[in-house]
């Protein structure tokens, strides 16, 4: 992984997660996930400071997992099941709203391996904002290729 540029290190990092296609991993605690998403991003030198949204049908996630979770500092978000691409639509209107409050430099950490996201975040990057990617084994090479940086497995 590269270190950030000196104009992100410390900007602010806005992490969305798709939680419907990359849920919290097996044996993972989910007390830690967003202390280790901190360090994974303190390591690249990404020192600002971190919001965590996550996004998807809640009442399919434990509600241990739920309350660990939102004790942590993350945010969870409930899309209702059974409308066709409820979550990425949500997750991309936030995502474009979350940039006219948040000026370039800025960092936008996604955690998912969906396609739908490639051309927001291509026209993020285009307007100066930095595109980090944390991806399951299976990502569209489009939405890989609109990330700066790649991470090729959890970040948790």
């Amino acid at each position: 992984m590269e270190k950030a540029e000196a104009q992100y290190a410390s900007a602010k990092t806005s992490v969305w997660w798709d939680i419907e296609n990359c849920g919290v991993p097996k044996g993972c605690d989910p007390h830690a996930i967003a202390q280790n998403i901190s360090s994974a991003l303190a390591k690249m030198s990404y020192c600002g400071p971190v919001s965590i949204i996550a996004y998807g049908d809640t009442v399919r996630i434990p509600m241990t997992v739920q309350h660990a979770l939102s004790s942590t500092g993350v945010s969870l978000n409930h899309v209702p099941a059974g409308v066709k691409d409820a979550s990425d639509k949500k997750i991309l209107v936030d995502m474009l709203f979350w940039a006219v409050d948040n000026p370039a430099p800025a960092n936008y950490l996604l955690i998912s391996g969906d396609r739908d996201f490639s051309y927001a975040l291509h026209q993020l990057r285009m307007r100066r904002y930095n595109i980090l990617l944390a991806k399951p084994q299976q990502a569209s090479v489009p939405l890989i290729a609109a990330a700066k940086s790649v991470w090729f497995g959890q970040v948790f």
